[in-house]
């Protein structure tokens, strides 16, 4: 999940988002007091059957980091999870942090050869 900012400032999808995440934050905090859903929630919910765990992609940044805490000034880095882009605005946030965005890539054209 991430939230694009376009550049008249109006984060988009902000609000089904934060609907989506207080419903989680809801769950995690009751798992954290030892509450489990109950009959009547799991009875709503929908079934699925034959489930394995599996992984998808999710949006990120890449580039070189200066500052960052833990890896060293330069290097080459992919962030965690990308959950607020706003260019215009000069920051992104990630799981992680806050970041102050620089230049944007830009290809010369020879990518991929």
């Amino acid at each position: 999940m991430a939230i694009f900012v376009a550049p008249n400032g109006a984060p988009l999808n902000l609000r089904d988002e934060l609907e989506r995440l207080r419903g989680v934050v809801t769950d995690m905090e009751a798992l954290a007091r030892g509450e489990y859903p109950g009959r009547a929630v799991l009875a709503d919910a929908p079934l699925i059957d034959g489930w394995a765990l599996g992984s998808r992609t999710t949006h990120c940044l890449a580039g070189r980091v200066t500052g960052h805490p833990v890896l060293a000034s330069g290097r080459l880095a992919r962030t965690s999870d990308l959950w607020i882009l706003a260019p215009s605005h000069g920051f992104a946030r990630t799981l992680s942090r806050v970041y102050r965005l620089g230049r944007p890539y830009e290809s010369d054209g020879r990518d991929g050869e």
